[in-house]
């Protein structure tokens, strides 16, 4: 195959890709499934665009991150296939791992590809707008009609299944940064204006949910942003600060219920565990965090979910008030780090570390982005009381994220904004 022929190839796989991949991210919101089947033919692509090209492999800016999430895809496809037990209680765990290891070998090289032909026009910055504005128009109808149509008291999209809410308010916030990243890069001299009120609607819709670690941690990260906007720019602009708090408060007014539920479960939740009584939400997160730090003290390879659960069932025995504990296991343990340690071992806390570290670095040296910077603190935030590597909607949800705010911010890396 001659060089031309071969560019070619390569710019219509790289089209397709993109075509992929915006699709699948278009429809995360209303059909998760259908949008992980669609990113698993992208991923296909990918691996036929880097088969093709191998011949000219090299390292670029984004090579240590996709090397790293390859060996994290392999890790729990190897995983899944040592331990995998179709009669256990837990089967739902060993599933889990095997379709997030899928999710990350697709996006290794679709990462891999969009990267190392950067110099190429992949996409259009109109094709970004118009998903980020098609995104925010499904969430806020689909989050209205669920909450005033349909009384939901949590809001959940169209996540079924464990995650439910908790995965609806991460999809929304790693959604949010894409915009705001997009948004970002307007000429329009209300761009300010609309950021501000994306982050209003986008908290209104975090509330609704009643998902603690969304509500808190996005307003943090959030300002953390304007801070970095304020120090670059050497302005701070008092009406937009005032606007700001406004809408903060406008919003945490219009939610007051919502947030005096949830704070008065916190606080009843904290109580009962202080009484030896971890049956509840909070307190079956402290139980599972205890127990599933015991159950990792002689984990120094990998074990499976079965091993770790009895292991946490003998903990339970000898302390009842960890009862809260088990009720969870079979799934995963509410915390990163934990249910790493608890199945992969030191290799999987070693893993996770250099991801978060190769993502920050290719973020700041390579993109100089805080926004990408910004969705990943996010993803650590929420893997305090969360998984981010586990299932298929969030690791999809943050993957395609991911996919698409790197795809955006190759094509405008000439662009003198704040990114």
């Amino acid at each position: 195959m001659s060089n031309l022929t071969l560019d070619k190839t390569q710019y219509y796989l790289l089209q397709l890709l993109f075509g992929l991949c915006a699709v699948a991210f278009g429809c995360v919101i209303v059909s998760p499934n259908f949008s992980i089947k669609v990113f698993s033919v992208a991923g296909i692509v990918a691996l036929v665009a880097f088969l093709l090209d191998i011949k000219n492999f090299k390292k670029h800016d984004a090579f240590w991150l996709c090397l790293v999430l390859l060996v994290i895809g392999i890790c729990d496809l190897v995983w899944y296939r040592m331990f995998k037990v179709e009669s256990s209680p837990a089967i739902n765990s060993y599933r889990a791992y095997l379709e997030v290891g899928k999710i990350c070998l697709f996006g290794a090289f679709s990462l891999f590809v969009f990267a190392n032909r950067s110099q190429l026009k992949i996409g259009s910055n109109k094709v970004h707008v118009l998903l980020a504005v098609l995104l925010q128009v499904m969430i806020i109808v689909y989050a209205s009609y669920q909450h005033f149509f349909l009384d939901s008291q949590r809001v959940t999209l169209a996540l079924k299944g464990g995650t439910n809410a908790t995965g609806a308010a991460y999809t929304i916030a790693f959604i949010s940064f894409y915009t705001i990243l997009v948004m970002q890069h307007s000429a329009s001299r209300w761009k300010e204006l609309g950021i501000l009120g994306h982050f209003f609607i986008t908290f209104l819709i975090l509330v609704s949910t009643e998902t603690r670690a969304a509500i808190l941690a996005y307003p943090i990260i959030f300002f953390g942003l304007l801070v970095v906007k304020f120090y670059k720019e050497r302005h701070i602009p008092w009406k937009g600060v005032g606007v700001l708090l406004v809408a903060l408060l406008a919003g945490m007014f219009m939610m007051k219920h919502s947030l005096i539920q949830r704070y008065n479960d916190l606080n009843h939740d904290i109580v009962a565990y202080d009484k030896d009584n971890s049956t509840t939400s909070v307190g079956a997160r402290f139980a599972m965090w205890k127990t599933g730090l015991i159950a990792a003290e002689d984990n120094y390879f990998w074990q499976s979910t079965d091993v770790r659960n009895a292991k946490i069932t003998d903990v339970v025995k000898k302390d009842p008030s960890l009862a809260g504990a088990l009720e969870h296991m079979r799934g995963h343990l509410h915390n990163e780090v934990v249910e790493t340690l608890s199945l992969k071992g030191p290799s999987g806390l070693i893993l996770y570390i250099l991801f978060v570290i190769s993502l920050a670095w290719y973020a700041l040296r390579k993109l100089n982005s805080v926004i990408l910077c910004a969705f990943l603190a996010s993803m650590i935030m929420f893997g305090l009381s969360g998984v981010m590597f586990y299932s298929k909607t969030t690791p999809v949800a943050w993957m395609l994220t991911l996919i698409m705010s790197v795809v955006f911010l190759e094509q405008n890396k000439h662009r003198d904004v704040i990114k």
